[in-house]
C-alpha cells in the first residue's frame, strides 16, 4: 500500500498548523497572567471560579451593608445619647422652676433656656445620616422627620417604616 505525498502534506500542514495553535494559546496565557482563557479551556475550573466571583461580589455587599446599617445605627445611638442629655436638662429646669425662692424673671429665664432645648430635641429628631437620609422618618427618608407650627405643636411627617439590609446570606448545602 502506498501513501500518497499529497496525504502526507496535508497532514504535516494540519499538524503545524495545530502546533501554531497551541503555542498561541500558551503565550496568550502567559501575556494574559491567566490559565483559563476561555471557558472550554477547563469548564470545571471556569464555573468554579465564575461562583468565586459571585460569592465574593456577594460578600463585598454584605460588608458594604454592614458598614452602612453600623453607621446608621451608631448616628442614631448618639443622636439618642445627646437626647437623653438634653431631657435630662429639661427635667432640671423644671425641678428648679418650681422653687418657690424664684420669681418671675428667673422662671422666664428658665422658659427661655427650655424653649431653645425643645429646638435642639428637634433638630435632633432630624439628623441625617451620611447619604443625607433622616434617621427617624421611615421609609420617607427624604422628608424632615419633625416639623414645629407655629402654635407649638410638633408634627411627625415620617410613617413606621423600618429599615432592613441583609448582611448575611443562609445557604444550606
Amino acid at each position: 500500500m502506498q501513501v500518497s505525498t499529497k496525504l502526507f502534506n496535508e497532514q504535516q500542514v494540519r499538524q503545524f498548523q495545530k502546533l501554531t495553535a497551541d503555542i498561541q494559546e500558551k503565550q496568550e496565557k502567559i501575556s494574559s497572567g491567566k490559565a483559563i482563557l476561555h471557558a472550554s479551556d477547563d469548564p470545571v475550573a471556569a464555573v468554579n471560579l465564575s461562583a468565586a466571583n459571585e460569592q465574593k461580589l456577594l460578600l463585598e455587599r454584605f460588608e458594604d451593608n454592614v458598614y452602612l446599617a453600623q453607621n446608621r445605627l451608631e448616628a442614631g445611638d448618639n443622636v439618642l445619647q445627646e437626647g437623653l442629655s438634653v431631657m435630662t436638662r429639661i427635667t432640671e429646669l423644671a425641678t428648679q422652676a418650681r422653687n418657690p425662692t424664684y420669681d418671675a424673671f428667673s422662671r422666664r429665664a428658665i422658659l427661655t433656656e427650655i424653649t431653645e432645648l425643645r429646638e435642639v430635641l428637634i433638630d435632633l429628631a432630624n439628623t441625617r445620616d451620611a447619604r443625607g437620609h433622616s434617621l427617624f422618618a421611615g421609609f420617607k427618608n427624604e422628608e424632615t422627620a419633625f416639623v414645629a407650627s407655629p402654635d407649638g405643636k410638633v408634627r411627625y411627617n415620617g410613617d413606621r417604616g423600618t429599615h432592613t439590609v441583609q448582611i448575611l446570606s443562609l445557604i444550606h448545602i
